[in-house]
């Protein structure tokens, strides 16, 4: 982590808040958010806000608009591909009980999964495809989209800039 906030505290706001951006948005469309640490990024980027090289209200406010164009982006591909995703062969490895149970779940309770999801690695960057997939307008999804996107970004990022306080008054 220290390497990864060295990297965000030598580059110019802009440029740190661009990159907190795009992983994001890659974590949310690219379904690859194992690879992409975006809650190091977060807790970088709220530590960095409270050293005064970032700022929070700047972190939140790119992070949520990130998430949330993540999850329109993620919603549109899983409407777009459709049942396509299940005959794909990633998607035949999965059991047809559980294509059921996840449709079932979207179908009665789209917006409050996503919402609880986002908290959920892995999960958070499903659940926008799997709404799309069930044929869910965005519409319906959209509000818990918001609301989410701003707690997940009020949350890792003041746990960041939580820590970074507590540390100045350790050291």
């Amino acid at each position: 982590m220290d390497s990864l906030a060295a990297l965000l505290s030598n580059i110019p706001p802009a440029a740190a808040y661009a990159v907190l951006a795009a992983a994001i948005i890659g974590e949310s469309i690219l379904l690859v958010g194992a690879f992409i640490p975006t809650l190091v990024l977060m807790l970088t980027a709220g530590a960095l806000a409270r050293t005064g090289s970032l700022n929070l209200c700047g972190v939140i406010a790119v992070a949520a608009g990130a998430v949330m164009i993540g999850d329109a982006l993620g919603h549109r591909t899983g409407r777009l591909l459709g049942r396509r995703l299940r005959t794909a062969k990633l998607g035949r490895r999965i059991p047809a009980s559980a294509w059921h149970r996840a449709e079932t779940l979207m179908n009665k309770r789209a917006g409050q999964t996503l919402l609880i999801f986002r908290f959920i690695p892995v999960m958070r960057t499903v659940a926008p495809h799997m709404a799309g997939v069930t044929g869910l307008t965005y519409r319906r999804i959209a509000p818990y989209s918001a609301l989410g996107s701003v707690a997940w970004a009020c949350v890792e990022s003041g746990a960041g800039y939580t820590a970074a306080f507590s540390l100045q008054h350790v050291t």
